[in-house]
């Protein structure tokens, strides 16, 4: 029997006001591909992941958030999340979000495909998702009473004459009432890679909240994301009712914020498990290198820094590269090795990277 890969499951007790509703999600975030070339990585689309499950756990209070990143994504373990485990928590009274942010090809020719882990730009309509399949699957196994489906999946990286324009909301096919559908961008417009699932965690924490009753509707949440990104754009779309209960109680995150026309979400917030150790490779050329994670001292060094007993969080990044000063930051998760360097134009890293590599 093939082993099925899941990714970390969050869980929290029932509090007193979803007693009558389940929420439940599974949140997907690939910056890396096995089968894709790193030049089209994505920055963020794996620590946007985990945002948007802290945020759905910790503010939006989702009884299951089923979380999957980058190996842990591929195609067969999409497939047994959505088959196995989200049909033993989400019925018919129960609210279900199935957020993806990755990579997606073919919506610029009306054959969108949204890309697991293993998938291939060559085959992505068979080792991938396409989306009538993907809407029919969800249609078989998911039967809660409203579903949220999220992609942010629109990207300006090319490969070959290849575009990464995954599907807009509008593209999708007919689905049954009370299903939202949120793109991150329209298809004609490329998302900005992070900018998105910061927007969405901070809407989900309580910023969508216009009313002040401490819960999100489909309506306020439409309203949110539609007009917070300037130039980009979200769309909306589905049928569903505008009542229609997206966060059962939300903790109230300030909507308060913006810099530059793009709102920022308020740092998530880390649970207090040490990581034992975590390698930090920089790249060739660069130096005058230093990493901080979570409560832990400064550790400068020459190309690679090691950093031990620290918080999972965030782990803040300086290095010189080709002479100029530059700073960056990575969410650290697990112990390992870590590949730092230029990504995209910021400071980031990959990893961890297995030790036989």
């Amino acid at each position: 029997m093939r082993p099925v890969v899941v990714a970390l499951l969050l869980s929290a007790s029932v509090p007193a006001f979803a007693q009558d509703r389940n929420y439940v999600a599974v949140v997907i975030g690939l910056s890396t591909y096995q089968k894709l070339p790193k030049e089209v990585e994505l920055d963020f689309a794996r620590s946007d992941a985990a945002t948007v499950a802290q945020a759905l756990r910790d503010q939006a209070h989702f009884n299951q958030v089923f979380l999957l990143r980058d190996g842990e994504a591929t195609k067969q373990a999409i497939e047994d999340t959505l088959h196995q485990k989200v049909p033993q928590f989400a019925g018919s009274n129960d609210v279900f979000v199935f957020y993806f942010a990755g990579h997606g090809v073919g919506a610029d020719l009306d054959t969108p495909v949204l890309l697991a882990y293993d998938s291939t730009i060559q085959n992505g309509q068979d080792d991938g998702f396409e989306l009538t399949a993907l809407a029919r699957d969800l249609q078989t196994w998911v039967h809660a009473g409203s579903t949220i489906i999220v992609t942010d999946a629109i990207h300006r990286n090319q490969l070959d004459v290849i575009s990464f324009f995954g599907p807009a909301a509008n593209q999708w096919p007919a689905m049954p009432n009370n299903t939202m559908i949120i793109s991150s961008s329209s298809a004609s417009i490329p998302a900005k890679d992070g900018a998105f699932g910061q927007l969405f965690s901070t809407a989900v924490s309580g910023a969508a909240d216009s009313d002040g009753d401490h819960a999100v509707s489909a309506a306020e949440l439409a309203t949110f994301v539609s007009e917070a990104l300037p130039g980009q754009k979200p769309l909306v779309g589905g049928t569903y009712d505008p009542a229609m209960p997206i966060v059962g109680k939300a903790s109230g995150a300030s909507a308060a914020y913006v810099t530059e026309g793009v709102q920022k979400a308020p740092e998530p917030v880390y649970a207090d498990i040490m990581i034992p150790k975590a390698k930090f490779n920089f790249d060739d050329g660069d130096s005058n290198t230093s990493v901080q994670c979570r409560e832990a001292p400064v550790d400068t060094c020459v190309g690679t820094c090691n950093v031990f007993q620290f918080k999972m969080g965030p782990c803040e990044l300086k290095a010189t590269v080709d002479g100029k000063p530059m700073t960056g930051r990575v969410v650290i998760l697990n112990q390992g090795r870590y590949d730092c360097g230029l990504r995209g134009g910021n400071l980031s890293c990959d990893g961890p990277i297995p030790s036989s590599q």
